[in-house]
């Protein structure tokens, strides 16, 4: 398995990776595609394919804010899922990395995903978080942000979120 870049991948792939993305965020989780910022330096968008690139295993986006990257949305192949597949391709991206999730009460998954972070190396942090909207029309929710590594201070990374990610005050 490895990453390549979504511009550089095949056709095919791409229509996957977009697939795989609606499929696997609900409107509030996901910003337009044609707004995802692939051609900029400080984002990338890695599709996870099999060493003969030719199967979709997953994907990663990352926002690269120098000593850390945010993920911004990661997901697994639903048929390559439950294997150990999301930890692989955890242990591709290096560096600090700082995650949104959904409170443990949130719903029957949470808990389960903040597991799966926790086992990969992720540690939940003890700040107050509210993503802002991706657009207009679209509420704000109350998660949880999770690191792996070191991260500079949390109000800062809170206030580059906001500002870079989501283009909120």
């Amino acid at each position: 398995m490895k990453l390549i870049d979504f511009q550089k991948a095949t056709d095919g792939l791409r229509q996957e990776a977009k697939a795989l993305y609606f499929g696997s965020f609900p409107p509030e989780e996901r910003r337009a595609w044609e707004e995802i910022p692939f051609a900029e330096d400080y984002f990338s968008f890695s599709l996870v394919v099999d060493d003969e690139e030719q199967h979709l295993i997953g994907f990663i986006s990352l926002w690269n804010f120098g000593s850390y990257s945010y993920v911004e949305h990661f997901a697994v192949n639903p048929a390559m899922r439950g294997r150990g597949t999301g930890s692989r391709i955890l242990g591709l991206v290096e560096g600090n990395l700082v995650l949104e999730v959904e409170p443990e009460d949130a719903n029957d998954m949470a808990p389960r995903r903040i597991g799966f972070y926790r086992r990969n190396g992720f540690s939940l942090l003890d700040a107050d978080y509210v993503q802002p909207p991706y657009s207009a029309g679209l509420p704000s929710l109350p998660l949880k942000l999770m690191s792996r590594g070191e991260l500079p201070d949390i109000d800062r990374v809170i206030s580059t979120l906001h500002q870079r990610v989501y283009n909120a005050d």
